[in-house]
């Protein structure tokens, strides 16, 4: 209101001295009273403001992009709220793989599949939240589908299966995102991969099944299931002029990350 020139812009009544900001004023009396209280506010306010010749925007302050997304406030309410924070991993597309097997691998790298110990932070009330399979352990996701006692053991099974028993899987990184076993060979990797996420969505669907419908975990059932559902998916999915043999997939599968011409059989 003691503007003497209304159309004055911001530009007009702020210069810079030594990147301090220093108001010009031109009122039309001088401010007294809680006006001037209110000046001296402003000029405390604008001592730190750098304004440049750039056009006016919105920022999102809470987020380092600076740019507002309905994720990244959902991401924000979760981790004040129940200290949940989503994970930028990304993770590769694999050919090898049907696109729900993709979606949940991308489902656990979130920590988005509902894991006892996932559930607990969100507040549902559950009345253990020990693991079901082995009850001795909360249950994470990565234990779960990694280290309970009761799955580790299949995955010991699928390292001899593919021959190899110099490696271990003993997180999610390992099952997940690791190429570990075939760093030359992109073909393997991707089998090696594909086997790995397919082994942990049937692990998941076995967890359900012993949860939700009782049914008895039975290991040889499957590392069984794993063997002939990754062969069903995977060779379905391969050139014609690579195919794979359910024998040779059944004794080695690492036979098939080996360049054809290099190829010996086995059996």
């Amino acid at each position: 209101m003691l503007e003497s020139q209304k159309e004055a812009s911001v530009a007009d009544r702020i210069s810079y001295d030594n990147s301090k900001s220093i108001g010009i004023w031109d009122w039309s009396r001088p401010p007294s009273g809680r006006a001037l209280d209110d000046l001296t506010e402003l000029n405390n306010l604008i001592s730190s403001v750098c304004i440049t010749d750039r056009p006016d925007a919105w920022k999102f302050t809470l987020d380092a992009s600076g740019i507002f997304t309905t994720s990244s406030l959902s991401n924000l309410i979760n981790a004040l709220k129940y200290g949940i924070h989503s994970r930028n991993i990304d993770i590769p597309r694999n050919k090898f793989v049907p696109q729900k097997v993709f979606i949940f691998t991308w489902r656990v790298i979130q920590l988005k599949i509902p894991a006892r110990s996932e559930l607990d932070k969100k507040g549902i009330d559950l009345h253990t939240i020990l693991c079901p399979l082995c009850e001795h352990h909360i249950e994470s996701i990565e234990h779960a589908l990694i280290t309970c006692p009761k799955v580790s053991s299949i995955w010991t099974q699928i390292l001899d299966w593919w021959n190899q028993n110099n490696y271990s899987i003993s997180d999610i990184n390992g099952a997940i995102i690791s190429d570990q076993g075939f760093p030359q060979n992109a073909f393997g990797s991707s089998l090696w991969l594909a086997t790995k996420w397919i082994a942990c969505y049937i692990i998941w669907k076995h967890r359900n099944l012993k949860v939700f419908s009782n049914k008895m975990w039975n290991p040889a059932m499957i590392i069984s299931e794993i063997q002939s559902q990754s062969y069903s998916w995977i060779s379905t999915r391969t050139r014609k002029k690579n195919p794979i043999e359910w024998h040779q997939w059944l004794l080695n599968p690492s036979f098939y990350s080996v360049p054809s011409p290099n190829r010996v059989g086995i059996g």
